[in-house]
């Protein structure tokens, strides 16, 4: 009961958080506003005098330009900004982790390796280790974001638990759904295809997990091991955890110990530590719950640093309209005064900063580009977690 009421009380949170964010029209409008489009025309009929050396038309201060965004420094004091910084830079410094950078890739490749050797048949209460792990497992698939691709990978499945049927139990790895395709449509008729049997190849199901990662590489992967005991078929998962860990795949492994006793543990924690992740010792269904559940919080803060981070970008670049606005306004002042006084040269000089003010400012918007295309993305990752939150904070509420 305690178990539900955390877990209610957890969706809860990231429902309102997801409903008040993505509902918000406000938000989705703003990002989406495009920052650039009021920026005004080159006029037309304009007549414009090369001028091969500019320093001969114009004064000097119209061609010092500190922090190289083509605005003569002394316009941006006159606007009041500072000319020898980048006044509209995107601060991402507050966003926390999961703000991953301009490709915004905030999804996480993650294979989960399960224990099917015969020792999970034995019983936590009323309930085997196995049919604990395949409920805790099924909650977690059907309330986790898109974000988080996930795969299955079962090993000890084959064979029996004695010596006769050992090699054909230590040999038996199934990848039965590969990472990406496991979701809660097909969770149920996945987690049938296999029960209680045999030994426990944890070294080679990793070796055959690194194959899942390949073309995944720079990406964020991860494995978690569900298992009851250490290794049982002669290999060393500690040294392939660490080689896996330590390739080019970067792959962070989590061990989650069910019901191990003290010594057997020892070897779980060291495969944990290898692999750049966390040992969690699960002694019931509310500990191995409470696992995923935090699996899930972090998702959330993940999407909330990716949100951060889109929102900084945004705002610098409104910063950066605004800025050019008042720029290209002072520099057309001056070019009236030239006309009006028939000083041509120096009325085209001006044409031509201003040119230079314009394209300066739309390589900015160029750059930014991504960020407000990967926004389509990431509204769509937090619309499915808003949609699978409401589904489970539902069913727990039954």
């Amino acid at each position: 009961m305690k178990a539900s009421l955390f877990a209610m009380t957890l969706f809860g949170l990231l429902y309102r958080f997801l409903l008040s964010y993505f509902s918000s029209s406000e938000s989705s409008s703003f990002i989406f506003s495009n920052p650039f489009h009021h920026l005004p025309a080159p006029e037309e009929n304009t007549t414009y005098t090369e001028v091969k050396d500019l320093s001969q038309s114009l004064e000097p201060k119209w061609y010092k330009d500190s922090d190289k965004n083509a605005i003569p420094d002394f316009i941006e004091q006159e606007l009041g900004y500072n000319p020898t910084q980048d006044d509209c830079r995107a601060d991402v410094s507050g966003c926390g982790e999961g703000a991953t950078g301009e490709d915004l890739d905030f999804s996480v490749n993650t294979l989960l390796l399960f224990d099917a050797s015969g020792s999970m048949a034995a019983r936590l209460g009323t309930q085997t280790r196995m049919s604990l792990a395949k409920a805790s497992l099924t909650r977690y698939v059907t309330g986790v974001p898109e974000a988080v691709r996930l795969g299955l990978l079962v090993y000890g499945h084959r064979g029996t638990n004695q010596e006769s049927g050992k090699a054909e139990s230590c040999a038996g790895i199934s990848l039965l759904a590969p990472i990406g395709s496991l979701k809660e449509a097909g969770i149920q008729n996945t987690l049938s295809q296999f029960k209680p049997t045999g030994w426990t190849p944890i070294a080679a199901a990793l070796l055959e997990a690194r194959k899942s990662f390949q073309g995944l590489e720079g990406k964020h992967n991860r494995i978690i091991i569900v298992s009851d005991g250490l290794e049982t078929c002669g290999g060393d998962p500690v040294a392939v955890a660490r080689q896996l860990h330590e390739s080019g795949l970067e792959v962070n492994i989590d061990v989650i110990g069910l019901h191990v006793p003290g010594s057997d543990a020892q070897q779980l924690r060291k495969i944990a530590q290898a692999g750049g992740g966390y040992y969690y010792d699960a002694r019931s269904q509310r500990e191995l719950d409470a696992y995923f559940e935090k699996q899930q919080l972090a998702s959330q803060k993940t999407l909330q640093a990716a949100l951060c981070y889109v929102k900084a970008h945004a705002d610098a670049g409104q910063c950066d309209q605004r800025m050019v606005l008042k720029a290209t306004d002072r520099i057309y002042a001056e070019r009236r005064k030239f006309t009006a006084a028939g000083d041509i040269a120096k009325a085209n000089a001006l044409i031509q900063i201003r040119v230079q003010v314009t394209d300066a400012h739309n390589r900015r918007k160029k750059e930014r580009e991504p960020i407000l295309v990967k926004y389509n993305e990431l509204k769509s990752k937090g619309n499915a977690i808003l949609s699978n939150t409401l589904k489970t904070n539902e069913r727990l509420r039954r």
